[in-house]
């Protein structure tokens, strides 16, 4: 345990990392294998893009899985599908209420990964310099793409982007601060032995706990 991190708070994060923590992508064909590689982080993205609107957790969780299912992580295929083609997927995963819009901003991102990219986020990285505030810059030229979905995309991409570790959304810090760990990002990830991974799952748990309500879990500690 970290000098500065009181038992307590570990306790907290031991909790919510092995209790709620969720890989990237947890509940895909992607979940096992994280890795760098442009489809893993196409995927994230994809992801944050259809979590950061406000719809149930169920139907995004479906809709990433159709998405995932219809190989949209592969760039060439997202750049060869239609309008139809997208509207047809995300309306297998019940992503209705903003169905027509994610078409259209999947077919925009393809076309700007494709363009400015190759084809490849790893490379929107390295021209940001692994900067995280040049990062959310040039991701945020993505229609669609708000701080919200950055954020969450954060959560995920941190585990195999290891520089934009550590990182938490804010809806998940303002949890972290109910239940008592706290805000302060840099005693978190030391708590976590400034493993990139783990702070991933670990900002993936606190997101469980808040859809979830579990909040007096961890609180009782």
């Amino acid at each position: 345990m970290p000098p500065h991190t009181s038992k307590e708070v570990a306790l907290k994060i031991d909790k919510v990392l092995n209790e709620f923590g969720r890989s990237p992508l947890h509940g895909t064909t992607f979940a096992d294998s994280p890795n760098s590689c442009p489809e893993m982080v196409l995927a994230m993205l994809m992801d944050a893009l259809i979590k950061a609107r406000p719809i149930s957790h169920e139907l995004t969780q479906k809709t990433i899985k159709e998405l995932i299912k219809a190989r949209y992580y592969d760039i060439d295929v997202l750049s060869n599908s239609t309008w139809e083609d997208r509207t047809m997927v995300l309306q297998a995963g019940g992503y209705n209420r903003y169905r027509e819009q994610c078409a259209t901003n999947l077919g925009e991102l393809a076309d700007l990964v494709v363009e400015k990219y190759e084809g490849d986020l790893n490379n929107l990285l390295l021209d940001a310099g692994c900067e995280i505030n040049k990062v959310g810059r040039l991701l945020k030229e993505v229609k669609g793409i708000g701080d919200l979905a950055v954020e969450i995309f954060f959560n995920s991409v941190q585990s195999v982007w290891p520089s934009i570790a550590p990182s938490v959304d804010s809806r998940s810090l303002k949890t972290a601060a109910e239940i008592g760990i706290g805000t302060d990002l840099d005693e978190i990830y030391n708590a976590l032995d400034r493993d990139p991974m783990r702070m991933s799952w670990f900002a993936n748990g606190l997101s469980e706990v808040r859809l979830e309500k579990k909040q007096e879990v961890i609180q009782e500690l």
